[in-house]
């Protein structure tokens, strides 16, 4: 049969090779069965609802996803022609019987954005993109592909005569564009009172959501507007609508109505704390550090510190690294507390160039740190930044420890260059107590940014240095650069 096949001047050549394609499914060679189904041209029919149809186009649709994914869609050089027209067919059928739903599935794993526009504008295109949204994006493997399908949808989400603004600043978000989410947030805050609380609202979700290098980039982008209506300040004296923005984006709203439930809410018992205090022998560095920890988790960013503040004999038999951990465990207390962060600190912080307790001292840059969490000012980076150079000595390397700690906590997800700077500068002493808190600080900064020349500097180091508490904090603050 394949020799009749093979010969060109037989003139049932298609049929033969639709009999070889059926004698090959059923010996369960789907490859040559889908050969020789491409050979049968027409006669190949997908309106046919067989097992051995559906198998073979299956099959098909399968290797041509394979193939168009091997170079993200682009190496189709190589891919044949029958293969394509079979796909494009089943395709074509999809349509006509309206599953749009899985029509939008093969365009997005075979990186057919022109098939799955269409699809979007041929359905119902405010469901499409939903479905589309909601679980297809975050299933695409490559990063480019991904990024080409969340601006397919923000172009198909603008063309509505009433946008889905929500839905628009969220795929802005996931393709760093601050600049285009300002001028939608801008727009909003000019309009009436329905479309200033969606401002709000896309505000509060970006703040939730977005990293804190976009929220930064957008609040820099945001300028109050000429037209003096909206710059009105509305009754019962609120802030304008700009202003009330940046303040969502900046965290401060968020964090005022987190400690504020944190508080309200705070059902711990002192009691269990208390009595496991008394019960432990607090000499021992671990029991001391795990009644440290569990205070710390039980009374997490509700500002209550009252049990160390009643335990003030026992706090001072903490010693290196537990007085450490007892300084940090402030920072989760207060957790969100960034207008009072330096005032509650203050007593523990360094005074000029001296340092007292270093094992305290450092705890407290942490603690900053873990206070500011997501939420780093300029003016506490700024701060643990210039910790990480100012004191030197034995004692050096606590401080830069807890300062190491505290800019990643500080900045995570900032990607800021000066401060991934100051961490590799720290990281290259080749100290085994400062370089782990570096290369842990240096992955929560970066977190998520894929920034190739840091993961080179990273991964060219471990290779390097003989610290193992370095390699492995490497490897850890690798894996958080690459997170998402």
């Amino acid at each position: 049969i394949e020799v009749l096949y093979e010969d060109e001047s037989f003139e049932h050549r298609k049929l033969a090779a639709l009999v070889a394609s059926k004698i090959y499914f059923h010996l369960g060679e789907f490859d040559d069965a889908l050969n020789f189904a491409l050979g049968a041209d027409d006669l190949f029919r997908l309106e046919d609802t067989s097992a051995y149809v559906q198998t073979v186009v299956n099959h098909a649709i399968d290797k041509y996803i394979e193939m168009r994914s091997k170079d993200d869609g682009e190496a189709t050089a190589s891919i044949d022609n029958r293969l394509e027209s079979v796909v494009e067919r089943m395709v074509e059928r999809c349509f006509e019987t309206k599953d749009y739903g899985q029509v939008v599935g093969i365009s997005i794993e075979a990186r057919r954005l022109d098939i799955l526009e269409r699809a979007l504008a041929s359905g119902d295109t405010r469901s499409l993109l939903a479905y589309v949204q909601r679980d297809c994006i975050d299933l695409i493997s490559s990063i480019r592909v991904q990024s080409q399908v969340q601006e397919l949808v923000v172009k198909v989400l603008m063309q509505f005569e009433e946008p889905d603004y929500e839905a628009i600043c969220v795929g802005l978000s996931k393709l760093n564009n601050p600049a285009t989410t300002s001028s939608i947030l801008r727009h909003l805050a000019q309009g009436d009172e329905d479309k200033v609380l969606s401002a709000y609202q896309i505000a509060f979700d970006l703040n939730a959501n977005a990293t804190q290098e976009f929220t930064k980039a957008v609040v820099a982008e945001l300028t109050p507007s000429e037209d003096p209506e909206a710059e009105a300040i509305v009754a019962g004296g609120e802030p304008v609508a700009i202003s009330k923005i940046k303040s969502i984006l900046s965290g401060n709203e968020t964090l005022k109505l987190h400690l504020e439930f944190l508080f309200r809410n705070n059902k711990t018992d002192m009691l269990i704390l208390n009595r496991t205090c008394k019960l432990m022998d607090s000499r021992l560095s671990l029991a001391h550090s795990a009644v440290t920890f569990a205070n710390a988790f039980m009374h997490a960013g509700t500002t209550v510190d009252n049990f160390l503040r009643d335990n003030l004999e026992w706090l001072s038999r903490a010693s290196n690294w537990s007085k450490f951990t007892a300084t940090a465990a402030l920072g989760v207390i207060h957790h969100g507390h960034v207008s009072h962060g330096f005032n509650l600190l203050q007593p523990y912080l360094p005074e000029g160039l001296s340092s007292v307790s270093p094992y305290s001292e450092g705890g407290a840059f942490f603690a900053l740190g873990l206070i500011h969490a997501c939420h780093g000012t300029d003016k506490v980076i700024s701060y643990l930044r210039d910790a990480l150079v100012l004191f030197s000595g034995p004692t050096a390397e606590i401080l830069q420890h807890g300062a190491c700690l505290g800019l990643g906590t500080a900045g995570m997800g900032s990607g800021g260059d000066d401060v991934g700077q100051a961490l590799l500068s720290v990281l290259y002493t080749d100290s085994a107590i400062a370089g782990e808190a570096a290369a842990l600080g240096l992955g929560m900064v970066m977190m998520g940014s894929n920034n190739e020349a840091v993961l080179k500097e990273m991964l060219l180091y471990a290779k390097e240095t003989e610290h193992e508490k370095i390699i492995r904090a490497l490897a850890v603050g690798i894996g958080l650069i690459m997170f998402g």
